[in-house]
């Protein structure tokens, strides 16, 4: 599951981007953002995959915004969407995944998420700051992950449990496919749950994580196609 963040000050181009998105995967999570102040203020408590984000904006620009993640580390994939193409070098400054002009192609941006998604599946591996320390971690051997203000702790399989010094934002961009938002302060790998209830999840091991109802239906539809997908 892809959870995909909009951030234009314009409410229809945030409408015609979405209708796209979810013709693309309509399995996607999109959260939409006024602007950058806004998208910041959820950021990294928010699960975010890609960022789809508008240059031009009142306050705080896109590119501010851009460079101002990048000025902390955060290498969150970001596809630039804007009128204006005097701002394409300065994208590759910033280490944008691609750069699309207003009115945005659908066929263009299809292509783009096309080859992010293929990149997104091949890593099945992600590095966790912890510290002093880096640790590489298979991405299948995480239950899940669960906020704690700026940190993130991250639970095995086994039943080991590792604090991470970053967000869970930060952490959501490195996870591959089977991982879905289920909790404003939680992400489950959907192949540990074992148990849905309108509240909770249950995973294997008997841990309990809450199941907000905004994410009741993405989470069940996700649930059911991965199991579908495996007896094939």
């Amino acid at each position: 599951m892809i959870t995909i963040a909009v951030c234009d000050d314009d409410s229809q181009q945030i409408g015609a981007l979405k209708k796209i998105l979810t013709e693309w995967n309509d399995r996607a999570v999109i959260n939409e953002y006024g602007s950058a102040e806004q998208f910041l203020l959820d950021y990294p408590d928010t699960p975010c995959d890609l960022l789809l984000l508008d240059i031009e904006m009142g306050g705080m620009s896109g590119m501010e915004l851009a460079k101002s993640l990048r000025e902390k580390g955060d290498m969150l994939p970001i596809i630039f969407i804007t009128g204006f193409s005097e701002y394409i070098g300065e994208g590759y400054d910033v280490e944008a995944l691609h750069y699309l002009l207003k009115p945005v192609d659908k066929e263009k941006l299809f292509r783009v998420l096309d080859r992010y998604a293929d990149r997104h599946r091949a890593d099945d591996r992600i590095i966790l700051p912890c510290g002093d320390e880096s640790v590489l971690a298979a991405s299948d051997d995480i239950v899940c992950l669960e906020a704690f203000g700026k940190k993130t702790q991250v639970t095995f399989s086994g039943g080991k449990e590792m604090v991470c010094t970053c967000g869970l934002g930060a952490l959501s961009g490195k996870l591959g496919r089977n991982f879905i938002s289920c909790h404003r302060s939680y992400i489950v790998n959907i192949g540990f749950i074992v148990g849905i209830s309108k509240t909770e999840l249950t995973l294997a091991g008997g841990k309990k994580v809450p199941l907000s109802r905004r994410s009741y239906n993405g989470v069940n539809r996700a649930f059911i196609d991965y199991y579908k997908e495996e007896r094939k």
